[in-house]
């Protein structure tokens, strides 16, 4: 049985991936969650932000953390943070 899990931090912690499934276009995309380091906060539960499908912008239905242990890190989406988020 897995454990769930309490914060973004744990998550980050532990090496886990996120994954994120769009319901009326079927899309699913896995995230590293280091690659949101410093952009969610720490103590943040993931499913109660609001994640958008890239595709057809409509709010995600399905957010949950991932084991990554056998994905390839080419095989994942590599998420970057928009320009009007980035330091100057």
């Amino acid at each position: 049985m897995v454990q769930a899990i309490r914060s973004f931090e744990e998550g980050l912690r532990k090496g886990l991936g996120l994954v994120i499934r769009c319901d009326p276009c079927n899309a699913r995309t896995i995230y590293r969650c280091i690659d949101f380091q410093g952009f969610i906060a720490p103590g943040a539960d993931i499913e109660a932000l609001n994640w958008r499908c890239s595709g057809c912008r409509t709010r995600a239905a399905y957010v949950r953390y991932t084991l990554l242990g056998d994905w390839e890190r080419e095989s994942l989406a590599q998420w970057k943070a928009p320009k009007w988020m980035q330091p100057r």
